[in-house]
This record gives C-alpha cells, structure tokens and sequence, in this order.
C-alpha cells in the first residue's frame, strides 16, 4: 500500500465541500448498494490494483494541507461479492473480458474517475466499461452495454465537438427510471460539446474549490467558475422545456438550443484531487477537469440511490414551472455566482450575469450540497438546526446580550453555517463571532443596545444558511432603563458676550459632576436648550446636544441678533445616575 499524497484532495475533502458525507455513511457495501457504471476507452491494466491501493491508502487518512479527516473505505471484494466489500468489475463494450489495447492517456483517464466514484461513493459498487477506441461509434455501445446492467448512474467523462446526426444517438444517451446518465462539459471553455449537450445527459461543469484555514478553524471558500469548464448553447438539440423559463432558466431570443451545463464541482487542475495511477505512471498525481466533477455528480446520483429515490432525469435539477416564476436556487444546490470560462457576454459564460435561479452556463444550477437535488421523496440528506442560549435575555440600555448559537446537526451534518439576524433593535448592533457557525464550533452574537430604545421589547431573528438550506431560531431580546443608584450635579455658566457685525454670540458652559463626591463625570450626554425668557419656559429658540468630557463639561456657543433676557437649560444623563438639571440666565 503506497503512502498517501502530499497533495491533491482526498475523500474527506470532497466529501465535505460537497456535503455527502453523512449519505456516503447512510449505506454499507454489499451486493445490494448501489452501482456505478464508468464508460471509458482503451484499457487499464492496472485498473483494479490502482483503486485498491487507492482506497487502502486514504481509508482513515488525514489530509496534511487541510487538516480533513477521511472514514474508513471499504476495501474492495477479493473474490466473490460479499456485505462490507465493494464489487469492482471491470468488462469490455459488450460486456466481455477480452479488453482493448492499453492507452496510457485513457488509463490516467480510468484512475480518474474510478478514484473519484470511490472517494465519493466509498459504498457503491463499480463496473468499469471499457470501449474498443474512443469513437464516438465505440464509446456509445459501451454505453448501451452499462445501460443493461441497470446501474444508478452511468458517468462519461469525455465529449467532443457537436455534429450535426448526434440527435440520432440522444435515445443511447437518455437515463431511464433508475439509471441516471452524466457527461462532461470539455475543458476547453465556452463552446458546447457532445453528449453533454444530450437533453437526457445530465452536463456537467466545473469550479474552483478553495479553502481557509487558519488557528481558529476551517472554511471551504464560495466555489468559481473554473476558466476551463465548457458550456453554451446547442447547435443541434432544441432547448428543453425545463429550461425554457425566460430570466429563470435562460434568456429568450439569447438561446434556443439545449443549454450547457446542468451543475457542477470542482475542475481546476490547481485545485485539483490526489489520483493513484502506476501504469506508466510513477504513482500519486493531481488531476483536474470535468472529467473529475462528473464523476464527483456521478457518485452524488450513487449516494443518491443508497439514501432514497432517485431522481434521474436532468429536468428534475429544474424546479420552476415556466408558467409559475422562479421560486429561487434549487434546494440541495449552492449557486456559484463569481468566474467566467470566456466573453460570449452573458450568463453562458459567466456567472456574473446568473439568472434569478443562479443559473449560469459554466457551472449550471450550482454545486451539491448533501444528496436533496437528486431524490425525491425521503432521504438521509443532510440538513440542520439552529438553537440559541438563552432564548430570551433582559438587557440594561447601554450594555451588551449575547446569545450563544450553536448548530443541531441532521443525519451527519459537517458544515459551516453563515449566519445572519433580523430586528436588530435601531440604536442597537448586533454581530456574530465567528460570522459562521459548525457542529463542533458555536458563534457569539452580541447585541449592544447603546442607543436602543428602553423598556422595549424585541424579537430577534437568527438566520443560518448552508447548501442552499435556510433555517431560523427567534430569540427575545427585552431592553430596561438604566437603574439610578446616584445624583448628579448639573450647572450651566454663561462667558463673555462678544458682538460681531448684527450678531451677539455667548459661550455657555455645562459642568455635570456626582452630587456626593463632587467629582467630574465624564461621558454623559446632555441636552441643551435656550428660551427667551427668564425661566426657561415657552418655546424653544435653539438647541443643542453634546457629551461631557474628562473634565466633566461640555461646551455650546450660542449667537442671535436679538438684544434681550435670554433662558440656558441643560439636561444631562448617564449611566446610574437619575436625569439631572441646571439652568442659567443671560442677557444679550
């Protein structure tokens, strides 16, 4: 067993940007979980000893770069299928065991992918369908023969350039009931390719898949387009009804073919996944492409299978009825919303422009999250809870809640959950730390109601968002007056009257000190108001607001053109103390 990489992602990783792990663990290996059929060209001599070591290397492994531990893998059976041993079956395009010449091309392309199904399917069983040549002629009989064996998914990591009799091969390329059937995009960039453009072929994209981690914790990045990942619109297959829903879906007069892709997962070789491949190969290499992420969405429909019913057609990533609007991002997938794979000046090709659903050409609907996009009815998706402690708290004015948010895990749930608040009190601010929360690691949000309103009550709306799933606790957050333990001493001095031009202008000086002690206080805020009169009564001609220094004092200058008798009454407040007053009478 060779020692694992130093580079590359390995099961854990994927499994946990992508959210499966919880379904990867819902099943165990046996005869009877769920099959992926891989069609490829050429022949892998050391297909099955590759993927052994493969799996026995990184089964319990952690990754030296992320810090991501992986399960356990099952190993695979040694001779008959047999529970806790996965079947690897390796047969020609007619199902037989005379197998093609050997291509070292193709075999990097055969690790590949079968690493990818076992890294995220470690469950699911394998049959890998070797095609005489990479004719188009060959590679669709091999699909035709994975098609009989009634697997979850069939998954074709290659495509080429459009032609113009391919509509004629779409029934080869059509999942059924049961058997889902996904191809990649090319990486060649904007243009589309066939059989992902097949409107039975679910396409598949490709991103950038980037983390942060740091002393305090680990955090997948939100995925790009990855510059390479092919899309566009057919030249040859008119577009699908699911797709035509103008501003939802695509544009109307922009495409009227089949749209390229339908979803997607990490494809950029710089981000790329460890693969172990010894023919003519040294061994552990890193691998990019679409032809990594339709294996990843491949054994997504594999976990998809083991957690519940399958949904096979593409259609079904497309919720929205073209008559009923859009309802947003499809649940279960994380829209991918920044990157471009080349100028076409639009959504096909760039992620900035999305649609209302988050559609874009270059990365589809989005990446998974658990396996939700992908059933139908119940599952073992991945989903989770959000509580917080205390879920009602009484706050002084002036000083700070805080509520401690932790995350309820459903079915295995490993996430990180961005975190958001509604009804935060005016005058108030509230703030979480960390901005996210997991099931290992809580967050803080602190409401500090400086400002806020006293003896109100408010209800706090904590939002937590991950995969494209929302879910909301309420806390009560109820806002009482400062208590009064002390009095305090306001006087109000006027200085020198100047008279510049019409005007006359008077400095006003407020002092606040503790009425017992006598010492200054500092930081209190005082409200200034000065009436043409000798008492401080009627109306109010100006006024001004301010806060007392270190000195206690805070000072105002007040200017009019009227010569008269002239009223200064300051009110101050703070923290403890009773509201106080003082006055002063001036002449102008």
């Amino acid at each position: 067993m060779p020692p694992p990489p130093s580079s590359g992602y390995y099961p854990g990783d994927l499994q946990s940007a992508y959210g499966v792990a919880s379904a990867a663990a819902s099943f165990s290996p046996g005869p009877s979980a769920p099959t992926i059929a891989i069609v490829d060209a050429y022949d892998d001599p050391n297909a099955a000893s590759d993927l052994a070591a493969y799996r026995a290397s990184l089964s319990g492994a952690t990754d030296p770069n992320t810090g991501l531990p992986d399960a356990a893998i099952p190993p695979l059976c040694s001779g008959t299928a047999t529970s806790g041993c996965v079947t690897f079956t390796k047969v020609n395009q007619s199902g037989g065991t005379t197998y093609p010449r050997g291509n070292t091309g193709w075999a990097e392309e055969i690790s590949l992918d079968l690493d990818m199904a076992s890294a995220v399917c470690p469950s699911c069983n394998i049959t890998l369908v070797e095609a005489s040549s990479s004719s188009f002629s060959n590679l669709a009989a091999a699909v035709s023969y994975a098609k009989s064996l009634n697997p979850a998914v069939i998954t074709n990591s290659y495509g080429g350039a459009e032609f113009s009799s391919e509509t004629s091969d779409n029934g080869i390329y059509s999942g059924t009931a049961t058997t889902a059937i996904t191809a990649a995009t090319g990486d060649s960039g904007y243009g589309a390719e066939y059989p992902a453009a097949s409107p039975g072929v679910t396409a598949v994209g490709g991103t950038s898949l980037s983390y942060d981690r740091t002393s305090t914790g680990f955090t997948w990045n939100p995925q790009t387009v990855w510059s390479g990942a092919g899309s566009g619109c057919s030249a040859y297959e008119p577009m699908p009804s699911w797709q035509n829903d103008p501003g939802v879906y695509s544009l109307s007069g922009d495409c009227s073919g089949r749209q390229i892709g339908d979803v997607s997962a990490v494809a950029d070789p710089s981000t790329g996944v460890a693969v172990y491949d010894t023919y003519s190969e040294a061994g552990w290499l890193v691998f990019g492409g679409t032809s990594a992420s339709t294996q990843i969405i491949g054994a997504t429909y594999g976990l998809a299978a083991g957690s519940g019913t399958i949904q096979t057609a593409p259609g079904a990533l497309y919720p929205d009825n073209p008559s009923a609007g859009t309802t947003g991002s499809t649940p279960g997938l994380v829209p991918v919303m920044s990157g471009s794979n080349g100028s076409c000046g639009d959504y096909l090709c760039d992620a900035a422009d999305s649609l209302s659903s988050g559609y874009n050409g270059p990365t589809g609907l989005g990446t998974p999250y658990g396996v939700g996009a992908f059933v139908t009815g119940t599952s073992t998706s991945q989903g989770f809870g959000l509580s917080a402690t205390p879920t009602s708290a009484t706050v002084t004015q002036g000083s700070t809640a805080s509520y401690t948010v932790s995350v309820t895990p459903t079915g295995g749930f490993n996430s990180s959950v961005l975190l958001g608040v509604n009804g935060c009190p005016s005058g108030a601010t509230c703030s979480f730390s960390p901005a996210s929360a997991s099931p290992s690691s809580p967050s803080t949000l602190a409401v500090t109601t400086t400002n806020s309103t006293a003896n109100a009550s408010y209800s706090l709306v904590i939002t937590g968002t991950s995969g494209g799933i929302s879910q909301t606790t309420d806390v009560t957050l109820n806002v009482q007056a400062p208590q009064t333990t002390g009095s305090m001493t306001v006087t109000v001095s006027a200085g020198k009257l100047t008279k510049k031009g019409p005007s006359y202008k008077v400095p006003l000086t407020v002092g606040v000190t503790d009425a017992t002690s006598g010492s200054a206080i500092s930081g209190a805020g005082v409200v200034l108001e000065v009436f043409a009169s000798s008492n401080c009564s009627g109306t109010v001609t100006t006024s001004g607001t301010g806060t007392t220094g270190t000195n206690g004092q805070v000072s105002f200058t007040f200017s009019s053109r009227q010569a008269t008798t002239w009223c200064a009454l300051a009110t101050a407040s703070d923290t403890g103390y009773a509201t106080g007053t003082g006055s002063t009478v001036f002449s102008t």
